[in-house]
């Protein structure tokens, strides 16, 4: 019997290894998709030759491609893989410690108050002091402080209380969508600044931003991983974690605020980009299985890969003009987390009968 539950985990393992395999192949051809395709469409090869040895010397077309590879494609692609690996981590953070697949990583109010961060660089002209960062940071600093504000409110005596926690997000999240609305009415001239922002897309990509971000996601994606045997304690419940020896607040806190801090990253540099926290990890679980040491990297993975093809669409459907990714996401994301929904509904079901 033993060595049979030992030969199940073992299979059951290599087909994990296989899937994660799998998802990295695919954000690998993703990415060579995403450099390679647009209004001047490269050849996989060119792309990889361009990329990797430059371009040919006197010919001005190789030039060109290189230039537009170089400097506009490759940092938007992998700001969008940065952007859909954070966003798939947090989704998979939130759920596991929520207990509900309905959670995502905006849940805590971080979009909003991003969101509000950067309505009030863009009103009072932050880019003059500020430049490049004249929306990421006050976004970041808006995220962050909202973080902090809905933490404060649902902690009392050293003890969270996730369901505070959850309304504490929805409220401050609506007080601050008002406050939004309301600087948009006063300032009605930079209106459509404002709502494309909203909107969210990696039309700011740039190598600055992937600089600064990589870091920032490989520290905080490392730190999530290692937080997979907490949250898996914590998916029986937080009375029963305690009993198995884990510190039950602490792991809550540092979940919450490495979750929170990959939300605010992303949401600072694109704007706010829905469904792929919220369908990602959902859609993962189903064939990975619960186990978080699994699941958070192989939601990453494919939230990025899912953000960068859905950036290529963003981009190519209707040229010249340029669609907001999360208007791409949302087309595609609320319709097949429907489907999930419903294909759990049938199983359960049939388990009942």
């Amino acid at each position: 019997m033993t060595g049979a539950l030992s030969g199940g985990k073992a299979t059951g393992a290599i087909k994990k290894a296989w899937v994660t395999a799998g998802l990295v192949a695919c954000l690998s051809a993703a990415i060579l998709l995403g450099v390679g395709l647009g209004a001047v469409p490269v050849r996989p090869g060119e792309v990889l030759a361009l990329l990797f040895k430059g371009p040919v010397s006197g010919d001005p077309q190789s030039q060109v491609r290189w230039e537009i590879l170089w400097r506009l494609r490759l940092p938007r692609v992998l700001m969008g893989s940065l952007v859909g690996f954070s966003l798939g981590m947090a989704g998979a953070v939130m759920q596991g410690l929520f207990r509900n697949p309905m959670a995502d990583p905006y849940i805590l109010g971080v979009s909003s108050g991003a969101s509000l961060g950067a309505v009030t660089g863009i009103v009072f002209g932050a880019g003059r002091a500020l430049g490049a960062w004249a929306l990421p940071l006050p976004a970041f600093l808006g995220a962050f402080c909202a973080m902090a504000l809905v933490y404060s409110l649902a902690t009392w005596h050293g003890r969270t209380e996730l369901l505070t926690l959850l309304l504490s997000g929805i409220a401050l999240s609506s007080m601050i969508s008002s406050g939004v609305a309301l600087i948009m009415v006063l300032f009605r001239q930079r209106t459509e600044e404002i709502v494309f922002w909203t909107m969210g897309g990696l039309s700011r990509s740039s190598w600055n931003s992937v600089r600064v971000s990589l870091p920032y996601v490989l520290v905080l994606g490392s730190l999530t991983w290692l937080l997979s045997r907490p949250l898996d304690a914590l998916a029986f419940g937080e009375e029963a974690a305690f009993h198995l020896g884990l510190d039950v607040e602490k792991s809550k806190r540092l979940a919450l605020f490495i979750a929170s801090l990959l939300t605010a990253q992303a949401v600072a540099f694109t704007g706010p980009i829905g469904f792929v926290g919220l369908v990602v990890p959902h859609a993962v679980r189903l064939v990975m299985g619960p186990a978080h040491r699994w699941l958070v990297p192989c939601s990453g993975l494919a939230g990025a890969c899912l953000l960068v093809l859905s950036d290529l669409l963003a981009r190519t459907l209707v040229p010249p003009a340029e669609i907001p990714v999360g208007v791409i996401t949302a087309m595609g994301g609320a319709p097949f987390f429907l489907y999930l929904l419903f294909q759990q509904r049938k199983r359960g079901r049939g388990a009942e009968s």
